[in-house]
């Protein structure tokens, strides 16, 4: 009987001993990953924590307490020590003020004759005041009438209009009917356009003449000089851009301005007629 050769025995397959080097990366790269979390919160920005927090109590509790900061070298993430909120005191209101029975009726006058002279110059200015001309604002206490230097002056002139004069009379005694201790101040102010005249050598200058001559036509109808005050601002109070003309035209104006006495005790009178604050030379001047 024939022998058969032995069966060769398969061979095993090469097992993989290295895959625990792919778990171990793994690994490796969350313990890095952790760390590098825990270290950026560890150096985050307490400035702006502290901004937001002071913020935070602001809005609920008022003025913020001051933050103490920890000693140094113990800024980790839990070892900032923050302050506890302080109550929020409230202050006791204050009582209202009442004023003298007496200075209460003073007031009333006061507001009252204020309000009847700025309803006698609305129909005395009603045509330029549809022109956009003329405006009035007021308070409690004063009436500011505005009025374009065109109206009542030619470019570069500090003469009055006819028409101009014959108006401002009007305005002049309205002023005369007011209770004694009212001042009334006139503002003379022009553009930024250069002018340097005889008269004229800058627009202080001319602002502040164009402001004395209303002055003077006031004190002319009646109005006492003590209550009379002239001002030159010349060109640096504008009220719209130098950059047009219809800037320009806004800023050329002349201003009156009606004050009534404080009744809290407010009894100082106006600089007299002709006296001119802030009046003197000028770089730079401008034609009005």
């Amino acid at each position: 009987m024939a022998l058969l050769p032995p069966k060769k025995k398969k061979e095993e397959g090469h097992a993989n001993h290295e895959r625990w080097v792919i778990s171990y990366a793994d690994l490796v790269t969350l313990l890095l990953a952790t760390f590098v979390v825990l270290y950026a919160s560890s150096t985050r920005n307490h400035h702006k924590e502290d901004e937001i927090a002071m913020a935070f109590i602001q809005a609920f509790h008022g003025n913020p307490p001051a933050i103490v900061e920890p000693p140094s070298g113990s800024r980790g993430v839990l070892q900032h020590n923050v302050s506890p909120i302080p109550q929020r005191i409230e202050a006791p209101p204050r009582a209202a003020t009442k004023l003298p029975q007496s200075m209460t009726k003073q007031l009333d006058a006061e507001m009252k004759a204020l309000q009847a002279l700025q309803m006698q110059l609305q129909k005395v200015f009603q045509p330029m005041t549809d022109a956009h001309e003329v405006s009035m604002t007021s308070t409690p206490l004063t009436l500011t009438i505005q009025l374009d230097a065109s109206v009542l002056f030619d470019s570069g002139a500090a003469t009055l209009k006819p028409a101009a004069a014959s108006l401002l009379a009007k305005v002049g005694t309205g002023l005369t009917h007011l209770p004694p201790g009212f001042r009334v101040t006139v503002e003379g102010y022009t553009d930024n356009q250069p002018i340097s005249t005889a008269q004229f050598p800058s627009n202080w200058s001319l602002s502040a003449e164009r402001a004395v001559a209303v002055v003077s036509l006031f004190a002319a109808n009646g109005v006492p000089g003590n209550a009379l005050a002239a001002e030159g601002f010349g060109e640096f109070s504008p009220v719209a851009s130098n950059a047009n003309d219809a800037g320009r035209a806004q800023n050329r104006r002349v201003v009156v301005v009606v004050h009534a006495p404080d009744p809290a005790g407010d009894t100082g009178a106006a600089p007299s007629l002709g006296t001119i604050p802030g009046a003197g030379p000028a770089p730079g001047a401008g034609k009005g």
